[in-house]
């Protein structure tokens, strides 16, 4: 029995007058909206109105349950107003993923924009270099650099990362290039949460054979920024990751003997492709992906055409 639709027939008849004008109303036939009201009254046993030739007189239980009946869909108006407007104004939350090298400098200004244009929709950040599992973790979004490899996911493509080779300003930038050279093969610290593969095959092929292990290595991407900047040692850097720091002075771009372009990096935004995107998700989406194609940029080409 389908107790809201008889509900609805049953005020409708009331305020109508009868059951013409409530089956004209309700863009249903008189017959339709007779059955309604013969159920309703078989189902609670009672008379709910007085049926004559012409009108439709209401009983006493019928101004009860008249009554009662509107006030079961008056506040089932109200909930379906509130969950509307709450749904139009996408207040919720939006639990999104991304690597240390994205939380901070302009992809973090990228999401200060949103939560500026959009500050119903609250953003929660779990920053890991893992690749964590978006359906177990409940995440809606991961930004990641690499291909994907995940069939279930879609991935978008927002920007691509060059990778730079940067010193501190007391190692010096006025050295011959077989003395920097000889400085990296010395002072290089190795940012152990890489691919290492690819990183030992570049530098064999620009001449330096020491193996990885014979390096310092950091596994954190913040302490091994901050060691670098300390001038413990040169640096492997994602330009993103330090665009402020070069900007600022405090690390140089070392582009001899060897420009350092061992390796470049898409990022991605990923998400689960077999679930409709609710409307704070398409609305995030639809954010990033137009932030992106719009403020394209490249750091590394700022950085030297400015040294």
């Amino acid at each position: 029995m389908d107790k809201l639709s008889f509900f609805k027939s049953y005020i409708a008849i009331i305020d109508q007058g009868n059951l013409k004008n409530a089956a004209d109303y309700l863009n249903i036939t008189p017959s339709a909206v007779s059955k309604h009201l013969s159920k309703l009254e078989r189902y609670y046993a009672a008379d709910l109105v007085i049926r004559d030739a012409k009108n439709i007189r209401i009983t006493a239980e019928g101004k009860i349950f008249y009554k009662k009946c509107k006030s079961v869909l008056t506040s089932l108006i109200d909930a379906e107003e509130q969950f509307m407007n709450s749904s139009q104004q996408s207040n919720s939350t939006l639990r999104i993923t991304l690597p240390q090298v994205l939380s901070q400098g302009k992809f973090m200004d990228m999401l200060n924009s949103f939560s500026h244009n959009y500050p119903h929709v609250k953003l929660d950040i779990i920053v890991s270099n893992k690749n964590l599992d978006l359906l177990l973790l409940d995440i809606d979004f991961a930004f990641r650099g690499g291909k994907l490899t995940d069939s279930q996911m879609r991935s978008v493509k927002l920007f691509q990362a060059s990778t730079l080779l940067c010193a501190p300003p007391n190692y010096s930038q006025q050295v011959p290039p077989e003395r920097l050279l000889a400085l990296i093969n010395e002072k290089l610290l190795i940012p152990s949460y890489v691919n290492l593969s690819t990183l030992r095959l570049y530098l064999q092929k620009i001449g330096i054979n020491k193996e990885l292990s014979q390096f310092s290595a950091i596994d954190d991407a913040f302490s091994y920024k901050n060691a670098v900047l300390s001038g413990m040692g040169i640096g492997i850097f994602l330009d993103v990751f330090v665009e402020r720091e070069l900007k600022q002075g405090l690390l140089w771009h070392i582009l001899e003997p060897h420009d350092f372009g061992y390796k470049s990096i898409n990022f991605n935004m990923i998400y689960h492709k077999n679930i409709k995107l609710a409307k704070a998700q398409q609305l995030f989406k639809n954010f990033v992906s137009k932030y992106f194609d719009k403020n394209k940029w490249s750091t590394s080409n700022e950085h030297q055409s400015n040294e």
